[in-house]
């Protein structure tokens, strides 16, 4: 009887520490899953921020020259009249 007992408790003690092992795994598997899932999340936001930040560059750029060119599209005006006015 003593013997059964102890064979119980034994058998009951491997299943707990089994039941141990396989929660341990499936806790590193969902932390696993959970860390590469926020940095591809990250990935895919830095990704989308640099074209972001690109298309408001070439945007910068193009009205920059867009001014540059007015500016001296109006100096040239300016300075043929005050050419023409002279003569």
């Amino acid at each position: 009887q003593l013997k059964k007992q102890e064979e119980m408790v034994e058998r009951q003690e491997a299943m707990r520490r089994k039941t141990a092992e396989i929660e341990a795994e499936l806790r590193t598997r969902t932390e696993l899953a959970k860390t590469r899932a926020e940095a591809e999340g990250r990935i895919r936001q830095e990704r989308e921020n640099h074209d972001l930040i690109l298309e408001k560059v070439r945007l910068e750029a193009s009205e920059s020259r867009d001014t540059v060119l007015k500016a001296v599209s109006d100096g040239g005006k300016m300075l043929g009249e005050d050419l023409s006015s002279y003569l």
